[in-house]
């Protein structure tokens, strides 16, 4: 994020630096039409038409209202909304200057400029592809080539007989059922209420090839696979997910083809059954295909079409939210995707599926997976809390994420204020989060045994490791720039030193991520590949190690501790498997 130009009409909500002394938010005492919450403009609330749409001749409409937030996770999330507002409404769009004293220009990697920047400036773990960057590590250019080909030449899924799937036993189907809505889907909640009566009705019937088969064998599938590494599957449940892709697939051209939101649906769950198998290239084309299939549907469905356009706004950000973890790696075309941020208004994961095993299953008090996985799941708090604190995020990592400036002659170096700025907005999202996914940070004097046997919610756990890595990518160009340099002021030291301090925050929490986010797996290795040899890179040069009060023997308890990473995870990709054995060599040789 940038640094913003202030403007005198416009009063944000409390920030960071007051965090100790403001009062609770208050909540909304009117209610706003569709079309001005929508624009994010006030609305006088008037009834039956507000102002602004009698003066302009459209349709007003005012969701039914719901009662004031009065828990303390209800005030939490209206606060995340009117923060998330603020900071849309004040940053300046993609390729426009912002306000930098000196005459710099701050560009974010995924903005167009008219300034070509190179992989030196951007930050280390999210450039597995880039050819500069392995050579800044050591790696040589020919690495991030070799690693390209291992993903894009893996084999496909799902194009064998379909013909195989023969009867699917009910108590089989409820576990995946369970298994999906407990590990999958609380990261991109995007089905509708009433799944779970619809899916035992269609997948014991005929399964006509369509979109609604076709989601149904997925989430069967996808379910199967989250059991059997949750390890309360059988030997069979790898084989039983097989089948259902198979099945499945049979319906693509028709979901290919269709233009409802559960083409949609069944073009995300292809991606994340892709995601769970460690095969991104291959999630992100069908990450792709959702992305253009639902920036369509998005020109024709309106804030007027109610409970529709509340299923297509949560479609839309879940997968802004999977194409913009595939695309970290990756040097692939841009879906265009972020072109409608601004437009289309924040999910209500409320009216969300949640799991209900009795529903539709007169049985289900005998035949239920309660014995393996929780029918309960996560709170809808809890998603909701989750899902909007990730848009938070990916928006901050959109505008802006590396703290460096052009100077007047056309060198790029790194900026303190800058990173200073960023980090105290990092600190503001951090503020504004709910109980439900609020994290904590580690303490210093923590013992190493306590680290290893660290426990938290998956969801809060995420949002933890993105908040380190955002840090890292603040503080990296510092390190870059003194590495470059030979030498360092005390400001860049310090700077520096924070550097390292993210990398042993975040190193637990991914260690313990990787297990628990069967669907960001790839990503969350590759994230701990990048940034390891970054560590070991920096902390080779003896100026860094002398300037920096850094904790060196916790830092490479944390460097070790990347081979704990279960060999399951690493073995289900031949990139990971070189990415795992590189990371070793060079830790060895240490």
């Amino acid at each position: 994020m940038q640094d913003q130009q202030a403007s005198p009409s416009v009063s944000p909500p409390p920030l960071g630096r007051s965090r100790r002394t403001r009062t609770r938010p208050r909540t909304r005492t009117t209610v706003a039409c569709d079309a001005c919450r929508a624009r994010r403009t006030r609305c006088d609330s008037q009834r039956p038409e507000c102002g602004y749409c009698r003066t302009r001749g459209l349709k007003c409409h005012y969701e039914q209202s719901l009662p004031a937030p009065t828990s303390k996770v209800e005030v939490e999330l209206a606060a995340i909304h009117q923060r998330l507002d603020y900071i849309s409404a004040m940053l300046p769009c993609p390729g426009q200057t912002s306000f930098i004293p000196d005459g710099v220009v701050a560009v974010g990697h995924d903005q167009e400029n008219h300034h070509v920047f190179t992989g030196e400036e951007k930050l280390p773990f999210q450039l597995l592809g880039t050819e500069c960057m392995m050579t800044i590590l050591g790696l040589g250019p020919g690495f991030a080539k070799e690693i390209a080909m291992l993903e894009r030449n893996a084999s496909p899924v799902g194009i064998g007989n379909s013909s195989r799937l023969r009867l699917i036993q009910q108590p089989q189907a409820l576990a995946a059922l369970a298994a999906f809505s407990q590990l999958v889907h609380i990261w991109y909640p995007i089905l509708r209420p009433g799944f779970s009566e619809r899916y035992l009705d269609i997948i014991s019937g005929p399964l006509t090839p369509g979109p609604e088969s076709c989601m149904v064998l997925l989430v069967a599938a996808i379910g199967t696979l989250a059991l059997q590494d949750h390890e309360l599957g059988d030997a069979s449940s790898g084989n039983s997910s097989e089948l259902y892709l198979e099945a499945a697939m049979a319906s693509l051209p028709a979901v290919v083809t269709d233009r409802s939101v559960e083409g949609v649906q069944c073009l995300v769950l292809l991606s994340i059954y892709h995601c769970c198998l460690s095969k991104p290239c291959q999630a992100h084309e069908y990450a792709a295909m959702a992305s253009f299939k639902v920036q369509n549907i998005l020109k024709h469905v309106g804030i007027s079409d109610g409970e529709l356009y509340e299923h297509v706004k949560r479609a839309y950000w879940a997968v802004l939210l999977l194409e913009s973890e595939l695309r970290v790696q990756f040097d692939v075309v841009d879906s265009g995707i972020w072109k409608h941020d601004d437009q289309v208004a924040l999910p209500n994961s409320r009216r969300a599926w949640q799991f209900d095993v009795d529903a539709g299953s007169p049985q289900a008090s005998t035949t239920s997976p309660d014995s393996t996985l929780s029918a309960d799941g996560p709170r809808t708090d809890r998603t909701q809390s989750y899902f909007l604190a990730e848009i938070a995020m990916r928006r901050m990592l959109h505008r802006c994420n590396t703290a460096i400036r052009r100077t007047p002659r056309g060198d790029i170096v790194y900026a303190p204020h800058i990173a200073l700025e960023l980090e105290l907005q990092l600190d503001e999202w951090y503020g504004y989060l709910p109980e439900p996914v609020r994290f904590q940070h580690l303490d210093a004097d923590m013992s190493d045994s306590a680290l290893g046997h660290l426990s938290v919610e998956p969801l809060g756990n995420f949002l933890r490791v993105q908040y380190y890595c955002c840090k890292l990518s603040i503080y990296w160009p510092a390190v870059y720039q003194s590495i470059q340099d030979g030498t360092a002021t005390p400001e860049v030291l310090k700077h520096c030193e924070g550097f390292f301090d993210a990398y042993i925050q975040l190193m637990p929490s991914i260690v313990i991520c990787i297990r628990n986010c069967i669907v960001n797996r790839w990503t969350l290795y590759a994230t701990i590949f990048m940034t390891s040899m970054a560590v070991l890179q920096a902390s080779q040069h003896h100026f860094l190690r002398a300037g920096c009060a850094v904790d060196w023997s916790r830092l490479m308890v944390c460097l070790q501790s990347t081979s704990t990473v279960d060999r399951r995870v690493v073995e289900a990709s031949p990139s990971l498997s070189l990415l795992e054995r590189t990371l070793a060599q060079r830790l060895a040789e240490t």
